[in-house]
């Protein structure tokens, strides 16, 4: 069940959703409507609400900075080094 609330605003009609109760079929049949570039948005949006945050260690933490630090100053690895290393 969608229910409608009608809010105005300097003589402007303003519509805000509040929604109760929305079938999984009713979402499924808006998003077969979505162009693939708003399907990447919403896939964007999708994941940080269904994934949930992971919680990382000071020494991970100190990994990532340095790598990122590493990256910012022009150190990088190109993929054909790390695939002849890996062996790919």
């Amino acid at each position: 069940m969608i229910c409608l609330a009608y809010l105005r605003y300097n003589n402007l009609e303003v519509v805000a959703m509040a929604v109760q109760a929305v079938q999984k079929e009713h979402v499924k049949a808006l998003i077969d409507r979505l162009s693939q570039e708003q399907l990447q948005a919403l896939w964007v949006i999708l994941n940080s609400m269904a994934w949930p945050v992971v919680e990382i260690s000071p020494e991970e933490e100190k990994d990532i900075k340095e790598g990122l630090n590493e990256l910012e100053s022009g150190l990088k690895v190109s993929a054909e080094d790390v695939w002849k290393e890996l062996g790919i």
